[in-house]
């Protein structure tokens, strides 16, 4: 037989096939189960046939379609049941079918990403209100020979600051009335005690005076390839006030670490501030304030964004203006929630957001720079899928 005979063939066989109509009247298909009167059964095919020809006017067999629904529901159910069912198997039916969600390359969802990030950095006029320096501050270098330490509120000799003494104080904040290092009240015995005094750089001319701003824009020239980092500083109390002491960065793409790096501070150490640097002493590893900057540019340069939480304090701390940043503390949870004097810390955050406990020994700028990404991260999400 030849190949068109063949296919005529078949062309007749498909028009003898019978065209599948709606019966004229609606009979359910006999179960054994007995879940329904044949009244009731048919009653709620009718109303499958309404649901159906709703959704999709152009169904030819509705009726068809319907009873076999209805079939599969009665065949499941009992006389106990069988209201339940159908009502459960309507309500699925009457749903509008859920788009199947775009799938997206490695590409496009970083290209979606890093869109959100450039929304969320935050405008130079709100850094401002929340105590970033954005201009280089005028040197104002304090002359006086006594110093408050911020510690235990005592006043002290400069030139004494090396001296042993007794300094005593709460290290934790106070919330809600209570200290959070022991739970005392504003009354309560200091639950810590050091053998020195300690002070704060507490303006921006202080800072100048010791050490310049510099604008990113003015020293990190060369191009990263890095465009989000998650950075955080360690600190350590000196003879020059609160300097910095180690700098990490992570890729907010890769969660990497980028760069982790320690500082040779400027005066002599009077307290490494152990219990929130992990910097126990200084050795060789430690670098001079310009190779820890050169290194630092190797990673970053003024059009990085930089994620961080009070991230003010290590911009200040690093004598650096930059203006792409996205503070974890100014925008988490909301708007609505933080302000200025209205901060959620950055183990409350991880806790609430990511379940995650941090800060529970020394602090880790690694820990908390990654913690502050993984939260920005978690939105991130949360946004994307709201526009997928």
């Amino acid at each position: 037989m030849s190949a068109k005979r063949s296919n005529e063939t078949l062309d007749e066989d498909k028009s003898k096939k019978p065209k599948l109509e709606d019966p004229k009247y609606i009979l359910p298909k006999p179960v054994t189960t007995f879940p329904a009167t044949l009244p009731d059964r048919k009653k709620n095919i009718e109303y499958i046939v309404n649901l159906l020809t709703k959704k999709d006017p152009s169904l030819t067999t509705p009726k068809l379609k319907a009873i076999e629904i209805e079939y599969e529901i009665a065949k499941k159910s009992s006389n106990a049941t069988y209201k339940t069912i159908f009502r459960q198997e309507m309500y699925k039916l009457s749903k509008p079918p859920k788009p199947s969600p775009k799938i997206l390359s490695k590409h496009e969802m970083k290209v979606r990403e890093m869109k959100i990030l450039k929304e969320w950095v935050i405008p130079k006029e709100k850094l401002i209100k929340f105590g970033y320096t954005m201009e280089i501050p005028k040197s104002e270098p304090n002359e006086k020979i006594t110093r408050e330490c911020c510690r235990c509120r005592t006043e002290f000799r400069l030139k004494q600051q090396l001296e042993p003494t007794t300094c005593e104080f709460h290290h934790g904040t106070r919330q809600k009335g209570k200290y959070i290092c022991c739970l005392g009240d504003m009354n309560s015995t200091p639950c810590s005690k050091t053998n020195n005094h300690v002070y704060l750089l507490n303006t921006p001319g202080e800072k100048q005076a010791l050490k310049s701003f510099q604008y990113t824009t003015d020293i990190f020239k060369t191009k990263s390839e890095y465009k989000v980092l998650g950075i955080d500083c360690e600190m350590v109390y000196t003879t020059e006030g609160f300097e910095l002491a180690r700098i990490t960065a992570i890729d907010y793409f890769s969660s990497k670490e980028v760069l982790d790096i320690f500082v040779k501070p400027f005066g002599e150490v009077v307290d490494f501030n152990t219990r929130y640097s992990g910097i126990k002493e200084i050795n060789d590893s430690f670098l001079s304030w310009d190779e820890s900057m050169e290194k630092l540019g190797m990673v970053m340069d003024s059009s990085t964004i930089l994620i961080g939480h009070s991230l003010e304090s290590d911009l200040d701390i690093m004598r650096l203006v930059h203006t792409n940043v996205i503070d974890t503390s100014i925008l988490f949870p909301n708007r609505w929630e933080t302000g200025p004097m209205r901060k959620w810390s950055l183990k409350d955050l991880a806790s609430k957001f990511l379940s995650r406990s941090i800060q529970s020994g020394e602090h880790d700028s690694s820990e908390d720079s990654l913690a502050a990404i993984d939260l920005v991260k978690h939105f991130v999400k949360k946004e994307l899928d709201r526009k997928l």
